[in-house]
């Protein structure tokens, strides 16, 4: 008989309160540009984080990662439901708590200088598992968007629904693509992604 392999780790209090958060602070929250309830990115993020290695302070980050940026909390709140190592791993996941947002590109520069700092430093950080895991499921959902029949990215992303032109988001996702291959993090992830965003953009390789 084969020998049973236990979980790496058990859930415990800590991913149940993340969910709670999660829910409240997302309630009646669509994906951009449908009807889909947003939890389901979150719990995606998540299924991937665990997935790939993550512990569970990781996977509740996962499930937060967007409170800060898009829900009613600051870090301080946060702290009053979760442990400080998830606050800072949600708070390394966000490109602004700044209300409101500052504007897209400078701020989009910002994070990927934050997001390359993260990769160079000594000890893995473990948000740069997260933020991989919230782009990777962003990029995949959308090339499932841009290959329907009669879409392409350009009518996608100059649908209006985004905040930034097709010109601008093909610049943001092969960024992350290239400073995500510079991280020893995840690397299936990261190939995912860099498949993904091929995908996405192959009719501009064309022309």
């Amino acid at each position: 008989m084969t020998e049973k392999i236990p979980p790496k780790w058990q859930p415990t209090e800590l991913l149940e309160d993340a969910m709670k958060v999660a829910l409240f602070q997302h309630k009646g929250q669509p994906r951009k540009g449908t009807d889909i309830p947003y939890i389901s990115h979150l719990l995606a993020v998540c299924a991937l984080v665990i997935e790939n290695g993550g512990t569970e302070a990781q996977a509740a980050a996962a499930l937060l990662h967007d409170v800060l940026e898009d829900g009613h909390l600051d870090e301080m709140d946060l702290g009053c439901f979760v442990e400080g190592n998830v606050v800072r791993i949600v708070r390394n996941c966000t490109d602004t708590m700044e209300k409101p947002k500052p504007d897209w590109r400078p701020r989009k520069e910002k994070y990927l200088k934050h997001l390359q700092e993260m990769i160079l430093e000594k000890e893995t950080n473990p948000a740069i598992l997260v933020a991989l895991a919230d782009k990777v499921h962003n990029a995949e959902a959308t090339v499932e968007c841009v290959t329907r029949p009669g879409m392409t990215a350009e009518k996608f992303f100059n649908s209006g629904v985004f905040n930034e032109s097709y010109k601008c988001q093909r610049w943001w996702y092969t960024s992350l693509v290239d400073a995500f291959k510079t991280s020893t993090v995840a690397p299936v992830l990261v190939g995912r992604l860099e498949m993904a965003v091929k995908t996405i953009f192959a009719e501009s390789k064309k022309r």
